[in-house]
């Protein structure tokens, strides 16, 4: 998605009562950024149907579990937008696209996040991220 589309969706979303702005998405340093686009071009992948499972919510828990980076939901949704998916009911708080997994599904699991099975440049662009933290007040990791 164009960034001129982007601000256009946004824009719109400004005259509801929508919660979880995706304009939020700007509020993340450009590692954050880097590290959520990455995670959701090899997460995820465009479908023909809306995937009912897999709501903005439920990727966002996803993307922590295994990254072990906090992102607020309203960022996650933005995320999406920017890299292209747009919601198929856009009134709604928890969003789904015309999605499906790229991924082993058990991949996410609490227990393989636990084992730290990791993408090699996840892990990568999560140190810069964790790089970019340190001596500051904000704490991108999940306790």
């Amino acid at each position: 998605m164009s960034r001129k589309d982007y601000e256009r969706l946004c824009s719109e979303l400004n005259n509801t009562r929508h919660k979880d702005h995706p304009y939020e998405y700007d509020t993340l340093s450009q590692e954050e950024k880097e590290a959520l686009q990455y995670w959701i071009e090899h997460a995820i992948q465009p479908a023909l149907k809306a995937d009912e499972r897999h709501s903005s919510y439920g990727l966002k828990h996803d993307y922590e579990r295994e990254t072990k980076l906090y992102v607020s939901h309203a960022q996650f949704k933005g995320a999406m937008l920017i890299a292209g998916y747009q919601p198929t009911e856009k009134g709604e708080q928890s969003w789904h696209f015309k999605i499906q997994p790229t991924y082993d599904e058990r991949r996410f699991s609490p227990e393989v996040a636990r084992q730290g099975e990791q993408d090699p440049q996840v892990n990568s662009l999560v140190q810069k991220v964790l790089a970019s933290h340190r001596g500051g007040d904000t704490y991108a990791v999940m306790m």
